[in-house]
């Protein structure tokens, strides 16, 4: 009966939550939770991954200065050619023709010829709508990267609090697993001294072994959850996973605002304002591939000089023009563009309205998860005074011979109990409240 009362007290361990005694070791870093979070936010790869993702962004808009700034460029070119056609127009180009160039003979077999050109270009953007829009676009494309930056930043945090007091939770649970493995120890201890007295039977000295067995396998799986929960922590902060990672804090019940202010507050986080900024960015796209539809203008000018020898920089000639362009016909293809962008855009404003709705519904869960929390911590309150006054009624007639041991190990067991569901309380109230502070952005 003792054996079974104690693998009561062993499964109910699962939920424990106390201040755990770890011996740090040589590679061990001592963190607080305000030290795991400012690392988080320097060394988390998740948040850097997401700060090179509106890098790529911000520049990507900065291409879009083409639709404005002019594009200059220099160009050499050696040429050697016996094409006739081509080497009388390049005896003009080096203004070297001669009467003697428009024989016949020198014309259709003008024989080797070089010409070293040297040409300067610009072209300068004047009005191209589509461009201009996509400009607009790119940008409010950045700044919904910016948004998502923000937060990934903040989901991070949430799961750098959660990961971290889930450790402490697991570190405590091993510690309580050490003392009830020491303890099924003692007790088959005093099990084999005492089937060699005759006042057991084997089979109960049996239970205390089986018994012994269970808690220690139980200690070994928890000391594997433990390394496996660090090991996502050091990750979480951008450290290897050989890092020994001990907690410093412990969990205590946060004071908080009523649930009606809370409800009050605006979904307005990062996520979501991301997703409306993505919402214009294709609705602005889909605008501009209308707007391919219309004429472009554009400026262009050539200053170039050739002559007959490396690196000659003789004969020079301009030319300037404006281009004037419009696509009539493209053969469906900017039909078809502007209607799956029309289509993108659509789609975006389904996804926005979703995330939105989802957010919501997050917050709405995060608030029930407090309120359940907080009524546990009331019952476990209360379920602990409970339990302590009967277990200190029970030892004390224990000890006059007057309660069986059967009957205090189950008291023991039931005051067990409280304390684990109320430290399982405080933990769940406190993650319900790191998750609202996640989803509305704000320090509650």
């Amino acid at each position: 009966m003792q054996a079974k009362i104690r693998l009561i007290l062993l499964l109910l361990t699962a939920g424990i939550l106390a201040p755990a005694a770890v011996v740090a070791q040589q590679d061990s870093l001592f963190i607080s939770i305000d030290e795991a979070l400012e690392m988080a936010s320097a060394g988390n790869f998740e948040v850097k991954q997401s700060s090179q993702q509106y890098e790529a962004a911000r520049q990507r808009y900065r291409q879009t200065y083409a639709v404005y700034l002019p594009q200059v460029s220099v160009e050499y070119n050696a040429i050697s050619t016996d094409n006739p056609l081509n080497v009388f127009g390049f005896r003009l180009m080096q203004k070297s023709v001669t009467q003697a160039d428009f024989d016949p003979a020198n014309l259709n077999d003008p024989g080797s010829f070089e010409n070293y050109s040297t040409r300067f270009e610009i072209r300068q953007p004047l009005f191209n709508p589509d461009m201009m829009i996509r400009r607009t676009a790119a940008g409010r494309q950045v700044d919904a990267f910016r948004e998502n930056e923000r937060g990934k930043a903040e989901a991070t945090r949430f799961q750098v609090k959660k990961v971290y007091f889930q450790l402490v939770l697991m570190q405590n649970q091993a510690g309580v697993l050490e003392e009830a493995y020491n303890a099924a120890t003692e007790y088959y201890r005093m099990a084999q001294n005492m089937q060699a007295e005759g006042m057991l039977s084997r089979e109960d000295m049996l239970s205390a072994r089986v018994h012994q067995l269970e808690v220690e396998n139980k200690l070994t799986e928890t000391k594997h959850g433990v390394e496996e929960v660090r090991q996502q922590l050091a990750l979480l902060l951008g450290l290897s996973g050989d890092t020994h990672i001990i907690p410093a804090d412990n969990l205590v019940a946060r004071n908080l605002a009523g649930a009606e202010e809370i409800a009050g507050l605006e979904v307005n986080n990062s996520f979501i304002r991301s997703a409306r900024l993505q919402k214009e960015a294709a609705e602005r796209m889909a605008n501009a591939e209308r707007f391919t539809f219309v004429p472009s203008v554009n400026l262009f000018g050539a200053y170039e000089l050739n002559d007959k020898d490396v690196f000659g920089f003789g004969s020079g000639s301009y030319m300037v023009g404006l281009n004037v362009r419009w696509n009539l016909f493209s053969g469906l293809s900017n039909v078809g563009k502007a209607g799956e962008a029309r289509a993108a855009a659509r789609e975006a404003g389904y996804m926005m309205q979703h995330f939105e709705y989802e957010q919501e519904n997050k917050v709405r869960q995060a608030l029930r998860d407090k309120k359940l929390a907080e009524n546990l911590l009331e019952l476990g309150r209360e379920a602990i005074t409970q339990a302590e006054e009967d277990v200190r009624i029970r030892a004390n007639r224990f000890k006059e011979g007057l309660e069986r041991t059967t009957d205090l190990l189950m008291a023991e067991t039931r005051l067990s109990e409280a304390r684990l569901k109320k430290m399982q309380a405080v933990y769940h109230y406190n993650i319900s409240i790191a998750a609202l502070e996640m989803l509305l952005e704000t320090d509650l």
